[in-house]
């Protein structure tokens, strides 16, 4: 099974298994709903139930919020939901399955726009000179219309589309420039392309099915994934490409073909990424790849969301069966100690700091 048929297995998964005795009606704090200095997180629901949802969570008073969207604008959120991101006063959110972006005000939630044009199959979003870049996937069954599509982050207008090699997903900005991780559709990929001025300038390879991106000090690492077992399963590999060569500077590959690293980011002067259920960091002039793990989290059932900041880790864990509601655990980073745990929505994917 390819990847993007594996994708929609699972999505089949989640509607097979709805989540009639879950508890998701809407709920917020008495008074204003503002939501600054808290934390978002991203809910993507049941596939085909349009039941993705937003939590905030108030560090301060350690209250969850849930279904934050729906309680301001009294309308569902949407269909699976992807990606979240800011950009000035505005949250942007991506919902896959109903081909749109929501646009609310990032401080109360209330609505300002839906984006709807020259989206197919929407999945990851970044932001360069004022310009919002969502990757699409196009139809599952055709691996030559997947694309790029360019709006107006104020203006929210379509302002092109840039065609794109199978299977565009993870994004970033970085140095003037848009990098685009290329998991795979149908097939498998191993692709980074490099836009400039709304065109590709270059492709690069990396390893077997990209997962993540981050940059740090002149340089974009990847996480790939390498091949799973059901298609000859080959182990993942870290790379790191140079900001100002576009060439991979240095490449770890896993000894194991059963390692296959997710999650990578960059914090405090040091790349982690996860092996399953382990956490793991290394430093940017590092010649190996780290043999034992910073610490393991073992309260998540299935990781599905991950962030690191200000010193904390934050795993998102979604229901062992993907229904129901799920959990957002905090750790210290320096030990991994627990801090704290909240309740989230059904298949909480993202964590987003409004600061």
């Amino acid at each position: 099974m390819q990847l993007k048929q594996w994708c929609y297995f699972f999505f089949c998964v989640f509607l097979l298994n709805s989540c009639d005795d879950s508890d998701d009606s809407p709920t917020l704090p008495e008074g204003p709903a503002t939501f600054d200095k808290g934390i978002f997180v991203l809910n993507e629901g049941n596939f085909g139930q349009g039941n993705s949802s937003v939590t905030y969570i108030d560090p301060a008073t350690g209250v969850s919020s849930q279904n934050i969207f729906e309680s301001v604008n009294e309308i569902g959120l949407g269909d699976t939901a992807t990606d979240m991101a800011f950009f000035g006063a505005y949250a942007y959110i991506v919902l896959n399955v109903s081909n749109t972006i929501e646009v609310v005000n990032r401080f109360t939630f209330e609505s300002v726009a839906t984006i709807d044009a020259e989206l197919n199959n929407p999945r990851k979003l970044a932001f360069l000179e004022g310009m919002l870049y969502v990757t699409n996937w196009g139809d599952g069954g055709d691996p030559t219309d997947d694309f790029v599509a360019v709006f107006g982050a104020q203006n929210f207008d379509l302002l092109t589309t840039i065609p794109l090699e199978e299977g565009p997903e993870e994004i970033v900005s970085s140095n003037g420039r848009i990098f685009v991780a290329h998991a795979g559709g149908w097939n498998f990929n191993n692709k980074v392309s490099v836009l400039a001025g709304n065109e590709v300038q270059k492709v690069i390879e990396v390893g077997q099915v990209p997962n993540s991106l981050t940059v740090a000090e002149g340089a974009l690492w990847v996480s790939s994934a390498g091949l799973p077992d059901y298609a000859g399963e080959t182990a993942g590999s870290i790379s790191k490409i140079n900001l100002s060569t576009l060439e991979v500077e240095k490449s770890f590959s896993f000894p194991d073909a059963g390692q296959h690293p997710a999650n990578l980011t960059f914090e405090q002067g040091k790349l982690y990424y996860t092996l399953r259920s382990e956490v793991y960091s290394f430093s940017t002039n590092a010649e190996e790849l780290p043999v034992i793990s910073d610490f393991p989290i073992e309260e998540v059932a299935y990781l599905y969301g991950f962030e690191i900041h200000d010193g904390k880790l934050y795993a998102a864990s979604a229901n062992p069966d993907f229904t129901g509601n799920g959990k957002l655990f905090v750790y210290n980073l320096l030990g991994g100690n627990l801090l704290n745990q909240y309740d989230t929505g059904i298949n909480p994917n993202g964590i987003f700091f409004n600061e």
